[in-house]
């Protein structure tokens, strides 16, 4: 009796292993992954050796909406690294309360495939504020007691071959190497940089993840021309795409034209969210977190070289403002012997069009601007949009210059109010000799006191001064005049005049009408130009009243506060 019945048992499974159809017997377990942590990325691959549809099935959690974090799997093709299927392209009903079950077929070439699942709790959306968010936002552990995460999982089965981590970890290695240039950042705060040569023109394919939003860019990468010092590529927000998880993170993949020359890659990462410590759900590809460059044309391979280089040079440094901090002001003059190419590196403060924190070079005779970090020709520098950098090389000819850097009263060398820039240390202004043959001769120290054009010098007045110093001409001629005072409708509180010595009079007079705008407060007014005097004797005067005067200012000072005063020039003649 019981040897009837089991010969029956075995008769009702064949019977029900001979109903299943044909494409559904063939196929296997290609990837699976379970017991899903919080705040984990789990990875697995198989290999399919011919074109064909495979099942996928998974369980997840319910996603609320689109502000709220929740379990996402996805399937990357190993070699493109593009998206071939995401967890929200299947069909789905509902498992429990809080979990639903997903199934879907997808049609794949041959070829390999990386599978993952993530699960980052909702405690992790740094999206939109909202007042149920603010008082009833669960905190870690009410979500790991809360969420059925033990369930989540997901299963592709076809037929091929299945891969374990160790597999595709070694695979996607390849991958990465084939790259001429690869810089993967695997966690906060890297500054990462790598030059490369190309022999000739290419075109290359940038590949590049990284964090960024509307307010700026937070891990991120560029690409510059190493001798011209302009950017030919770089990542930001407008310009690049979603690559998954939290809409932070950000992807652009493109082909970039590039003529033979010398390079420079960076990438850099801020103090959270990498693939170190991912503070939110990470990116589709969180193994090509960063910036990798490949040949267009493999033919192309050979035309590469690599070298290491030297972001901001220890030799051939001109003068250095660095790790400036609030209400700084600080100016140093140098002079040239020839004429020569100078790289300006430079990272301040500015928003909307102006400049906070900022340097400028002037000629140490005319006091005209020779330079000037103005927004409309800054880059962003990292962290908060209102970091701004200027990497430039201009072209300044023999003679005497003094250049000066200025902070306001906030936001500067570790005292960020916002989130700081890439290159903290650099925030100021370096310039360095461009010149292959530079030799440290070429660059001497300029001090003005000690300029033998300067005639005669009133400076650094204070309030409730009358200053006075005489100075004498061999012959008829024009001098230079360069005077800084207050005035304001069109009546002038802090001036100068020029005297002769033996009739007590006045010459020339510095008038309201006779200046300009001296930068800050409008009631800065600035003289600055020639003035046609006699062989003879003279005397120079400067009178202040009794506010708004070097460092002692009641408004924004001038741009040029050490000079607030007067100093005459001898003339070309």
């Amino acid at each position: 009796m019981r040897i009837k019945r089991f010969i029956k048992f075995l008769f009702a499974i064949a019977i029900a292993f001979l109903l299943l159809p044909a494409e559904l017997l063939a196929q296997n377990v290609l990837a699976q992954i379970d017991d899903i942590e919080p705040e984990a990325v789990r990875v697995a691959g198989f290999q399919l050796d011919n074109e064909q549809e495979i099942q996928i099935d998974a369980v997840g959690a319910h996603r609320k909406s689109r502000h709220w974090a929740s379990s996402a799997a996805w399937i990357l093709n190993a070699d493109n690294r593009e998206i071939v299927w995401e967890l929200t392209d299947a069909n789905s009903k509902w498992k429990t309360r809080k979990l639903r079950e997903y199934s879907d077929a997808v049609t794949l070439p041959a070829g390999r495939y990386e599978v993952y699942y993530s699960y980052y709790p909702d405690y992790y959306s740094d999206q939109s504020w909202s007042f149920t968010r603010f008082f009833f936002r669960r905190d870690k552990d009410e979500a790991y007691a809360n969420d059925d995460y033990g369930e989540f999982s997901i299963v592709v089965r076809g037929s091929g071959k299945r891969l374990d981590r160790t597999a595709v970890e070694a695979y996607r290695k390849s991958i990465q190497e084939k790259a001429l240039v690869s810089l993967l950042v695997g966690r906060d705060d890297r500054y990462e940089n790598q030059g490369f040569r190309l022999k000739k023109p290419m075109d290359v394919i940038v590949y590049s993840i990284g964090e960024a939003r509307g307010d700026g860019a937070y891990d991120y990468g560029w690409i510059i021309d190493a001798d011209t010092r302009k950017h030919v590529w770089k990542f930001n927000f407008r310009h690049s795409d979603p690559a998954g998880g939290n809409e932070k993170n950000r992807m652009l993949r493109e082909t970039v034209s590039l003529p033979a020359g010398n390079y420079a890659a960076f990438y850099v990462s801020d103090d959270s969210h990498s693939p170190g410590d991912w503070n939110a759900a990470p990116p589709y590809d969180p193994a090509f977190w960063g910036i990798s460059i490949y040949a267009k044309n493999d033919a192309d391979r050979n035309n590469i070289e690599l070298f290491n280089y030297e972001d901001i040079p220890t030799k051939n440094v001109i003068l250095e403002f660095t790790r400036l901090r609030d209400d700084e002001y600080v100016s140093k003059g140098f002079t040239l012997k020839r004429d020569m190419k100078v790289r300006v590196y430079a990272l301040g403060e500015g928003t909307n069009g102006s400049m906070y924190d900022y340097g400028w070079i002037v000629d140490a005779k005319t006091h005209q601007r020779v330079w000037e970090m103005r927004y409309r020709d800054t880059e962003e520098a990292g962290g908060n949009r209102k970091n701004r950098m200027v990497d430039e090389v201009i072209e300044l000819k023999k003679g005497n210059y003094i250049a000066y850097f200025v902070t306001d009263d906030s936001h500067s060398f570790r005292r960020w109010n916002a989130s700081p820039p890439f290159d903290q240390d650099k925030w100021g202004m370096t310039l360095i000799s461009q010149e292959t043959n530079f030799k440290p001769g070429d660059v001497t120290e300029y001090n003005e006191r000690e300029d033998k054009d300067v005639l005669v010098q009133i400076t650094r007045v204070r309030d409730m001064e009358k200053r006075s110093e005489s100075f004498s001409l061999k012959k008829d001629g024009e001098v230079r005049v360069y005077a800084l005072g207050e005035g304001r409708g069109g009546e002038m509180f802090d001036y100068a005049w020029i005297e002769e010595a033996n009739t007590g009079k006045v010459i020339w007079e510095m008038t309201y009408r006779k200046t300009n705008h001296a930068g800050g407060d409008q009631k800065n007014r600035e003289f600055n130009d020639t003035v046609y005097l006699k062989a003879g004797d003279y005397v120079l005067r400067y009178e202040s009243d009794d506010s708004h005067s070097f460092r002692d200012w009641n408004s924004a000072p001038p741009r040029d506060p050490e000079n607030w005063g007067v100093t005459i020039y001898k003339g070309d003649n």
